[in-house]
This record gives C-alpha cells, sequence and structure tokens, in this order.
C-alpha cells in the first residue's frame, strides 16, 4: 500500500485521524512507537490507550466536552461509537473501560483495509502530508525533529 498521508501517533486523536481519512478514500500509514519504544505512562501496546482517567468528559450540552461529542458523534466518530459501547456508569461523564476501549480501538483500526499501522518511532518529519498527533508523550526522537522544523 502507498500511503497518501501518514499520521504519527496512535492515541485518541491520531487513531480517530486514520479512521476517518480511510473511510474517505485515503490510503493511510499509522506510526504508532509502542511496543519498540515504551512511555512512562502507558501500559499497553494498544492504540487509543487512555492513561490517566477513564472519562471523555461531560455529554451535557452545555458543556465543551458535551459540544464536541455530540459534534463528533454526529460526524461518525469511531472512538466516540467505541466509547459508547465500552461505558461505565458515570453520571453525566462519558467514562469508558479503559483496557476494552483501547482494545477495540485497535482491532478496528488494524482491520482497516486503508489503514497500515506501523510499530516504529518516527525520528524525522514526512515528506508527505502528515498529521502530528503523537500527544504529550512525544518521543524525544521525534521531539527533536519537531523543535528543528519549528
Amino acid at each position: 500500500m502507498n500511503a497518501d498521508i501518514c499520521v504519527i501517533g496512535g492515541g485518541l486523536a491520531g487513531s480517530e485521524a486514520a479512521w476517518q481519512l480511510a473511510q474517505r478514500g485515503w490510503k493511510v500509514d499509522l506510526y504508532e512507537m509502542r511496543p519498540a519504544v515504551q512511555t512512562g505512562v502507558h501500559t499497553s501496546a494498544d492504540l487509543a490507550e487512555l492513561v490517566c482517567s477513564n472519562s471523555l468528559g461531560s455529554t451535557l450540552a452545555d458543556r465543551a466536552s458535551g459540544v464536541l461529542i455530540s459534534e463528533l458523534e454526529k460526524l461518525g466518530s469511531l472512538l466516540v461509537k467505541i466509547a459508547r459501547q465500552t461505558n461505565l456508569p458515570a453520571g453525566s461523564a462519558l467514562a469508558v473501560d479503559r483496557l476494552q476501549f483501547s482494545q477495540k480501538v485497535t482491532r478496528m483500526v488494524e482491520a482497516h483495509p486503508s489503514i497500515r499501522v506501523i510499530r516504529e518511532e518516527v525520528s524525522d518529519l514526512p515528506k508527505q502530508p502528515a498529521i502530528i498527533a503523537s500527544g504529550p508523550v512525544t518521543s524525544d526522537r521525534l521531539s527533536t525533529a519537531l523543535h528543528k522544523w519549528t
């Protein structure tokens, strides 16, 4: 598969971006450094692993997270769909079983025929169109490349 675009980072944003692009006909390379390069907060190699909370925020329409969740759902968000499937009681918050959530996201993304998951660290910015979604635990090597670029 010759990818049209690459997504760097298999967290929430990167997994959703790869899925949305693929659903719209793009061929996607999704780079995730785990398990080859671990972080201090992740415990698995699953995509979209929530590490500090099992809550995706309030679902109330008068809260920013509630508006975002509603908009994402209307746009066909894979992650919101899976969050609804794996939800736990949490009042007005959208809380999930973290293990089930990340496992389901991983299975769906890896099974998509237009997404190739590449389990390696990215240390240079790609020449092709890309989405950098590496988040707060960006590796030192990618961080250095981003610093040089900016």
